[in-house]
């Protein structure tokens, strides 16, 4: 499988899904807002750190997995997956939070004894 076929299954797929789900809740300025913020600090966390891995010899991508355009020798696929990861994390977190099904943390175990009576 191709860098682009790992993207298209496992992030635009979902992506796709949960934008259909939630349809006119996306016309949200601070959502969008707080993505994009998120999206530039990934990406100034991720270049950095793989330029420095791929320039170390720690790893590197195919040429015949990935499109072969570079930036900083790091593939156009790797900057799409640091956005796509972003922006899915993003969605599937508004779609919790509108939806008011959020799951709710564990009670510490003393909380559930005292409400069992024991």
């Amino acid at each position: 499988m191709t860098y682009a076929g790992f993207l298209a299954l496992f992030l635009l797929v979902p992506i796709g899904s949960l934008i259909l789900l939630l349809g006119r809740r996306l016309l949200c300025r601070r959502y969008w807002l707080t993505t994009a913020l998120l999206a530039a600090i990934v990406l100034l966390a991720m270049a950095p750190w793989d330029h420095a891995a791929v320039a170390r010899g720690i790893w590197n991508w195919s040429l015949a997995q990935t499109w072969g355009l570079r930036l900083w020798l790091i593939p156009l696929e790797e900057y799409l997956f640091a956005l796509l990861e972003t922006l899915l994390t993003t969605l599937l977190l508004y779609a919790l939070l509108r939806s008011g099904r959020a799951p709710a943390p564990p009670l510490p175990e003393e909380e559930i004894t005292t409400r069992k009576g024991v």
